[in-house]
């Protein structure tokens, strides 16, 4: 589940609706077509700065390339999750551009934010950043590394480096106890989901006026459905099973899920329903 979530993350950072508006501010500034149509390579620089730097936008990098070379380059060192396009002028490509809204930074404080797990990155083999420290030289999926005394089990995924390539994406879980690693997978399970949504919820300050965007990130995030009810009024959340008890299992939208409910601010009750596998 830690995985799904820092995966949930990062594929925000690629599609998502603020990825898809910065996108237009690219393909659309007349001032960075027009630089490129007449060939000014100064005027195309100038172009790009202002849109990286462009107050409100959240655009970390930005790379132009025409005719097979870099043009302009403006931005960070250390950058996730690239998005490539096109920029065309009546009818015709002009060049191509590669962008992110995210760099490796942001990405590490998200996750850790939204989690609550140590985690590093690792390129072509070499640390890059991360909060584990030190860092363990090498990382692999199930693998059980041992930092100052504690054991941590190793969930990996792949992300893209800007402008190209792979980072790998650690995240370190502590080894469950002895009391834990007697219970049965399914409550092992459904705990940790709780644990992630907890975790979340505490990040909203005060948490009962921010209802609806706790719902939507953590729904967004591990694409379980969320409710907030207080008795049977509700509060946020989109569509209801037909019936949602406090604990135990239901059906909807096709499928199976286990229920994770608790009272951050009574009366409300927050209910996160989390897959059975």
């Amino acid at each position: 589940m830690d995985h799904t979530v820092a995966n949930g993350i990062y594929a925000a950072e690629i599609s998502s609706p603020e990825v898809y508006a910065d996108i237009g501010h690219i393909t659309g500034s007349q001032a960075l077509l027009g630089a490129l149509a007449s060939n000014n390579t100064a005027a195309v620089y100038e172009a790009v700065h202002s849109i990286v730097y462009m107050p409100g936008w959240h655009i970390v990098r930005l790379r132009v390339v025409k005719a097979g070379r870099v043009v302009a380059d403006v931005g960070g060192p250390d950058i996730i999750a690239p998005v490539s396009g096109r920029l065309r002028s009546k009818g015709r490509t002009l060049a191509t551009f590669v962008m992110s809204v995210q760099d490796d930074l942001g990405y590490v404080k998200l996750v850790s934010r939204f989690i609550g797990v140590p985690i590093d990155l690792y390129r072509g083999g070499s640390f890059v950043m991360g909060t584990l420290q030190p860092a363990p030289s090498t990382v692999s999926a199930g693998a059980t590394v041992h930092v100052r005394g504690t054991s941590y089990f190793v969930e990996q995924l792949d992300a893209r480096a800007f402008p190209s390539g792979t980072l790998h994406v650690a995240l370190f879980i502590h080894e469950p106890s002895r009391a834990v690693s007697a219970e049965s997978c399914a409550a092992v399970r459904l705990s940790a989901w709780g644990s992630v949504a907890m975790h979340i919820a505490a990040r909203f300050q005060p948490l009962q006026s921010s209802y609806q965007s706790f719902v939507d990130v953590l729904h967004g995030t591990t694409g379980g459905p969320v409710y907030v009810r207080a008795g049977s009024t509700r509060i946020a959340g989109g569509a209801l099973p037909a019936r949602l008890p406090r604990h135990g299992t239901v059906r909807f939208a096709g499928r199976s899920w286990a229920i994770f409910s608790w009272e951050p601010v009574p009366p409300a009750r927050i209910y996160f329903l989390t897959p059975l596998s």
